[in-house]
């Protein structure tokens, strides 16, 4: 798919997305799910139309998972209006920490049973 090509799907799909927002907050989605289905229907396995092989575009997909989670961390931060003292942090702080701890851990697993790694390089 051509630049061009691309950039008018991302427009269309943004704007789809701009014009529905009443109808996606009605839904039981957020629009990060609606844009993976999206992105699977484009997909190879679907229309075919999206065609990105992960190790010729490794570091262009390094560089656009970092800017999604610096995106999607600074948009969750900028929905909690407490001030970081309030003692409403106590909870996200615990899920997070939780969270990222079974993360690491799982991630880990997979490392070392599944890739075969060594358990330092399983880790990072």
């Amino acid at each position: 798919m051509s630049f061009s090509l691309w950039s008018v799907v991302v427009g269309l799909l943004l704007v789809a997305m701009a014009l529905l927002v009443a109808y996606v907050r009605r839904l039981p989605l957020t629009p990060a799910m609606l844009y993976l289905v999206v992105g699977m229907l484009l997909g190879p396995h679907v229309v075919g139309a999206i065609q990105v092989d992960p190790l010729d575009w490794s570091k262009l997909l390094e560089r656009l998972t970092e800017v999604a989670v610096v995106a999607s961390l600074f948009s969750a931060g900028l929905k909690l209006r407490a001030p970081f003292t309030d003692r409403r942090w106590i909870l996200p702080v615990r899920l997070a920490f939780l969270s990222m701890t079974v993360t690491v851990g799982l991630v880990t697993a997979v490392g070392v049973w599944l890739l075969h790694l060594p358990l330092g390089a399983a880790v990072l």
